[in-house]
């Protein structure tokens, strides 16, 4: 009850209550989670709308705002609102486990330490490195490679592979990227060891030479294992060597190795660890003094959103490295973003805008002078253009048929342009031509371009051709009443992914 002489609506115990919530969340009764405002939010598995259920509580003493819980959970307002509406689903485990100690949800209630959302722990049980809130200064972005390849050694393959869900979308993975904008923060503390010389840079450079051609093998295996250990090794010796242009040249080389390592996790499915080498690869090459290959990495990390349906994020992650890259990119690197951001128009239906992005990468194409570019630009040669314009039509074609007959003629293009060396790249033009075949509703051509492709794609031990193909298998389905449809879906199941 309110004293006579207490002119506030609280009493002095409440009072205490409420200004101890200022520093973090009220101490709760057990009952508490119990309420039937918190069901729907425990029964959807969304943090999000657990947040704003515990906000407007009916048990609490003081109305807790936006504002208030924001600041406990350590992030923004805006955050907190796009987080409570569900326009940014919260996925990141680390997220999720920091939400959950700050509001002190008890452990039995937790659905993503259970059967939800899984974690890529390692053996001590801990979440992977945190790669995306890491500084931005050569001796942090060294030992956050450093600590990441040797969790990622540490742990075995079931162990990666029930990880693979917990990938960062949305601002918590575009915002932190766009620190790569500014310019590298100055190292307070520098090492005094040795320079790396000229002859240890060469050797760098022939063993990461070597590993490269390795990105379009199996996905895990002993080969990725070898990358992550020269690359841990590598970040180990950046960690404690001086400023120099040797070192930045190093920091380059790890970048290539964190592409690569980014590829084969990729490939073998896990996407979390493919997103966290990317990340890498991006603040390496930002070491490097080398902007275009950062962005390179960046569009590769947009392809990977397109795989995983996160269009938006894609086009965002194009955006941020044309951007970074408009004073320095060659006309091959701009085609090559410009495909990507064509992908991202391709897949939300955007019929003119995807065709004025793939008109500008022809263009920016056509001014290409190969002398110019580096090296790690030739794979984006004519055939690699037309396959990945033919594919797009694809895509573009489930909004719009018309576009059908467009695509297969840029990845027939694609099949007669493209080294016979470039095996897999070969079966991923068949793959697509089948499916634009199937688009088109000729199912019985679509099947046999499949049947031709299969023995290939069992010898590649490539998780991403599989994908395809069980993409395939399942846009076949309206026509499965065809005997030929059945056996070709039949084939495709009885394959093993990477």
């Amino acid at each position: 009850m309110v004293a006579a002489d207490n002119t506030d609506q609280l009493c002095q115990r409440c009072r205490r209550t409420a200004g101890a919530e200022l520093n973090g969340p009220p101490r709760v009764p057990g009952d508490f989670w119990d309420h039937q405002a918190m069901a729907p939010a425990f029964s959807d598995r969304n943090m999000g709308a657990l947040i704003a259920a515990y906000r407007h509580h009916p048990g609490h003493v003081s109305r807790i705002t936006q504002d208030r819980m924001a600041s406990w959970l350590g992030i923004s307002q805006a955050q907190l609102s796009r987080y409570e509406t569900g326009e940014n689903p919260i996925d990141r485990i680390d997220r999720l486990r920091h939400f959950a100690r700050v509001l002190g949800v008890p452990g039995d209630r937790l659905w993503f330490d259970r059967v939800g959302i899984p974690s890529q722990a390692g053996p001590d049980g801990g979440a992977p490195p945190d790669v995306l809130g890491a500084a931005w200064d050569a001796s942090s972005i060294a030992r956050s490679v450093e600590e990441t390849a040797r969790n990622d050694l540490a742990i075995s393959r079931r162990a990666a592979l029930s990880g693979a869900a917990a990938v960062a979308m949305g601002p918590a993975l575009v915002e932190p990227l766009q620190r790569w904008l500014h310019p590298l923060q100055p190292l307070s503390r520098w090492s005094s060891s040795a320079a790396i010389s000229e002859e240890e840079l060469a050797a760098l450079q022939h063993v990461a030479d070597g590993l490269r051609g390795w990105g379009g093998r199996g996905g895990y295996g002993l080969a990725r294992k070898a990358v992550l250990g020269q690359l841990e090794e590598l970040a180990e010796r950046l960690s404690r060597a001086p400023a120099s242009p040797t070192t930045e040249r190093a920091f380059f080389i790890g970048a290539e190795l964190s592409k690569v390592a980014a590829s084969m996790s990729w490939d073998a499915g896990m996407h979390d660890a493919a997103q966290r080498y990317y990340v890498l690869g991006v603040r390496m090459a930002k070491a490097g003094r080398n902007d275009p290959f950062a962005a390179l990495c960046l569009a590769a990390m947009a392809r990977q959103m397109f795989d995983l349906g996160r269009s938006e994020d894609g086009l965002e992650l194009v955006q941020l490295a044309q951007y970074g890259t408009r004073r320095t990119a060659t006309p091959t690197l701009r085609a090559l973003l410009q495909t990507r951001e064509a992908w991202a128009y391709a897949q939300l239906g955007q019929v003119q805008e995807f065709h004025r992005a793939v008109g500008q990468a022809q263009d920016s194409f056509a001014r290409r002078r190969t002398d110019s570019d580096p090296w790690w630009l030739d794979s984006f040669d004519e055939a690699e253009m037309e396959g990945v314009i033919g594919a797009r039509m694809r895509d573009l074609a489930k909004h719009d048929p018309s576009q059908a007959p467009k695509a297969e003629h840029h990845i027939r293009r694609a099949l007669s342009l493209r080294d016979p060396s470039r095996v897999r790249n070969r079966a991923f033009d068949v793959i697509g031509l089948a499916r634009t075949k199937m688009v088109a509703g000729e199912p019985e051509e679509a099947c046999a371009l499949i049947q031709q492709v299969l023995p290939k794609a069992a010898g590649l031990a490539s998780g991403r051709v599989v994908r395809k193909l069980q993409d395939f298998a399942k846009e076949a389905e309206l026509h499965r009443d065809l005997a030929v449809v059945r056996d070709t879906r039949e084939a495709i199941r009885g394959l093993r992914t990477a």
